[in-house]
């Protein structure tokens, strides 16, 4: 996983996420989850039971993509899945004791998007370092999974997302209508990644699902759509 983009808006913003992943892992449910006096709200991965996108009704928001900077070499064991620590986030008071506080050491490589209540930072760890990133709530952004997207391909996507907002200023509809048809996973993004012109054959990657955070004045509205059209869910939180 994945492609990601944040767009700004009159009343607040629109997160979309597209899930790229084993088909096998596909949510099939939201999860609603009390963490002390916090409401998280989460697709659940059906193998690991953590999240790549989660939100609470704290006027929060985390998203997990895969890897920092460049493709890496996986090792055969970590000290916690990235969905698990994703939804730890919301166990903390706020993203500077998130940082503080969590040990990031032996975690895989990952790119972590956070938002509290106006806080808005970029996470990148390679395994050695955490490289945070302040981020502006008035900006456009695509992000795409270093293991799965050549940096030209984060240009392209990102230049061409930036027109298509510029030119049609599209609503929650429209932005995750755009993810499903101009943004789904390609074969041909992970040769170029893997520097190899030879056929891919069962890859266990396909956009499984594309989600969305859009934030209002009267709080948050998330849909989640499955790309197989056996899931499409709707809730509001205030």
């Amino acid at each position: 996983m994945c492609t990601v983009t944040y767009v700004p808006t009159k009343k607040g913003f629109v997160f979309t996420s597209n899930r790229d992943e084993d088909p096998k892992r596909s949510a099939s449910r939201i999860v609603e989850d009390k963490r002390g006096e916090t409401t998280v709200y989460f697709p659940q991965d059906e193998e690991a039971h953590g999240s790549w996108i989660a939100y609470s009704n704290q006027d929060q928001f985390v998203c997990i993509l895969n890897g920092a900077f460049e493709p890496h070499q996986r090792k055969s064991r970590y000290t916690m899945s990235r969905g698990i620590m994703a939804l730890a986030f919301f166990d903390y008071a706020d993203i500077e004791n998130f940082l503080n506080d969590f040990n990031f050491d032996g975690m895989e490589p990952f790119t972590m998007i956070l938002y509290h209540q106006g806080d808005f930072r970029e996470l990148k760890w390679d395994e050695a370092n955490l490289h945070v990133r302040t981020l502006s709530t008035d900006e456009v952004y695509l992000w795409s999974s270093a293991t799965l997207y050549t940096k030209d391909w984060w240009v392209d996507r990102s230049v061409r997302f930036q027109e298509f907002v510029s030119r049609q200023s599209p609503d929650q509809v429209g932005i995750m209508h755009y993810h499903k048809e101009e943004l789904p996973f390609s074969i041909k993004a992970l040769q170029e990644c893997l520097n190899t012109t030879a056929p891919l054959t069962n890859v266990p990657v396909i956009t499984t699902s594309v989600s969305s955070i859009e934030k209002t004045s009267s709080g948050f509205n998330f849909q989640f759509h499955r790309t197989d059209d056996r899931l499409k869910l709707s809730k509001k939180t205030y």
